[in-house]
């Protein structure tokens, strides 16, 4: 098998999921779907001689193997780059030694995972480029222009303080309309204060309620892009032309805040970036239509969220129950025993290392009979299991909990797994080798996979209420946890989920979805046309493209040197 059957084989395995990711809550930001092709064959290919074979293709565009490795080598370079402009702002102070250890920790692990991070971004640059040509959406050149004198340049930099003025609880515990407005009155007063030219530390030690008080208020030196883009008051800080404060903002229900600006330090030309590119051999041409395609992803990204935020759109009411997908064969079968052990001398780990002629295995033994005569006529194993020499299972009262087939050593395995079994047999004692053990059979049940089907079975049927029979599972499947997640939108959603979720009328029930690591089934309560709140615009605008991305790039024909790993899967939902 050769690096390219290699790297096809796990894009094979990886696209015959059902589904690839899933939400931690049904609002996560979807993840790409397609980031472990990896390209690392394709950029390690010294045999291939042949530079103008397809690499990547998508939909019927492609890009060439020559191409992929100097993407490769460009997006190497950028990783370098950052790396010296993060050790250059710890040197010059905007940057404290553990802030810079950490920034260089995070491009360390982007190069760890350069090659899938390539694939996904080359994927999306040919898929970004159809979709913006069906839209007759072009950006010119005084964009791209705009766009390459930001890449070359070092950042502007901005000293942040912020003081936070907390809205204090009602009787209910919550914010009431009074309390909020004293709030207000309070921080009108300070931000008074401040632009009358107080000082803005004494002010933030003295009135602010955050973490940051006791140092004036003093957040630190930051880039545009290293601040939370969505937070209302880093809009507000980085939209000011000058020092200064920011209105009063509301960031939370029951905080008010005011950002001032104390410094800025404004971006300037990179004086290392044109040596630095020459050195590394990059391909000047070929990165600047990379910041190009960038420039046209933000362009198609403002037009498609613009669409997005239009209200009303139709919105699902969504219940869902979520269980880890287990380790091992999910599909197997599970058995549930208890078992005292008993071990020669009492040291389990030493057992193997004994002469079988050693007495204290016949001791071990000896024990052993003892406490089966004692279960055998009535005792529990729960009430002698302070005895056994597994102290873990010991705390349990004995039980080992369910395991599939293959879980124990080849004795007990046998024991466990004999056929005619019953509920409450007793067996042993069975030697193994860690000492003798006197197990009790407790049950045998299908496979997790088998009876999350069979439970998503269950909650589809007509006269089965959903929250009810999901609240009762919670007691037969440890780990598993329930929900209702109210109305929410179709770009506020997880792709994946939204997918499925899209495709079902209200009162449908999912099949088990294997998302992200859960096991996951999902009811539709309801369909209506709604408005969006406030924070499901917060999460368009943050992940909306993204997500509406994702389900363009689901359906998508991917090639890989030549062969089909994504078959078109027709069209996404609107």
């Amino acid at each position: 098998m050769n690096l390219f059957q290699s790297a096809r084989a796990k894009i094979a395995a990886r696209l015959a999921e059902t589904d690839k990711s899933v939400l931690t809550n049904l609002a996560f930001l979807s993840a790409i779907a397609l980031s472990t092709l990896l390209l690392s064959a394709v950029l390690a290919v010294s045999w291939w001689s042949d530079n103008f074979a397809s690499a990547v293709e998508v939909n019927g565009s492609s890009i060439t193997v020559g191409e992929a490795k100097s993407r490769g080598d460009i997006a190497n370079f950028r990783l370098n780059l950052e790396a010296a402009r993060v050790r250059a702002r710890v040197s010059s102070g905007t940057l404290s030694n553990d802030e810079g250890n950490a920034l260089l920790q995070q491009i360390n692990d982007a190069g760890t995972n350069l090659s899938s991070q390539l694939t996904s971004d080359i994927i999306d640059a040919l898929l970004v480029a159809q979709l913006a040509a069906e839209r007759n959406i072009t950006v010119d050149q005084a964009a791209i222009d705009a766009a390459w004198a930001e890449e070359t340049a070092t950042p502007e930099l901005r000293l942040l303080r912020r003081i936070s003025i907390a809205i204090a609880d009602g009787p209910k515990g919550l914010p009431t309309k009074a309390t909020t407005a004293a709030a207000q009155l309070r921080a009108d007063a300070i931000l008074a204060e401040i632009k009358a030219g107080g000082d803005v530390g004494a002010i933030a030690k003295r009135e602010s309620s955050d973490s940051f008080a006791a140092e004036g208020g003093r957040i630190g030196w930051s880039s545009k892009a290293e601040d939370p883009s969505t937070d209302p008051a880093y809009a507000a800080a980085w939209a000011l032309t000058a020092v200064g404060p920011t209105e009063v903002i509301t960031q939370s229900i029951d905080t008010l805040v005011i950002f001032y600006v104390d410094q800025i330090r404004p971006a300037q030309a990179d004086p290392n970036f044109d040596v630095s590119a020459s050195d590394a051999k990059i391909n000047m041409d070929l990165y600047k239509k990379i910041v190009g395609e960038r420039a046209l992803s933000a362009a198609l990204s403002d037009v498609v969220t613009a669409e997005l935020l239009v209200d009303p759109v139709e919105q699902r009411d969504i219940s869902y129950i979520a269980l880890p997908v287990p380790e091992g064969n999910s599909g197997a079968e599970e058995v549930l025993v208890r078992h005292l052990l008993y071990s020669p001398n009492d040291k389990s780990k030493d057992a193997a290392k004994l002469d079988p002629a050693d007495p204290a295995w016949a001791a071990a033994e000896a024990e052993a009979k003892a406490a089966y005569e004692k279960i055998a006529a009535g005792a529990s194993m729960e009430s002698l299991a302070d005895q056994s020499d597994d102290t873990g299972s010991g705390k349990k009262g004995g039980s080992l909990g369910w395991a599939s087939k293959g879980s124990y050593v080849p004795a007990f395995e046998t024991a466990v797994w004999a056929d005619g079994l019953k509920v409450g047999d007793l067996l042993g004692p069975i030697k193994t080798e860690f000492g003798y053990h006197v197990i009790q059979f407790e049950g045998r049940r299908e496979g997790m996979t088998l009876r999350m089907e069979l439970l998503a079975k269950e909650l589809a049927g007509a006269s089965v209420d959903f929250d009810e029979r999901a609240a009762e599972a919670l007691k037969e499947f440890d780990g598993m946890t329930t929900d209702n997640l109210g109305f929410t939108s179709r770009y506020s959603l997880n792709a994946q989920i939204g997918s499925a979720a899209w495709l079902l009328a209200a009162g449908e029930v999912s099949n088990v979805q294997t998302l992200n690591g859960q096991m996951v089934i999902f009811k539709i309560n309801a369909v209506e046309e709604r408005a969006l709140t406030e924070e499901q615009k917060a999460t368009i605008k943050t992940s909306g493209f993204l997500i509406w991305l994702d389900t363009y790039r689901q359906t998508a024909k991917i090639v890989i040197e030549g062969s089909v790993v994504q078959e078109a899967g027709g069209s996404p939902a609107p």
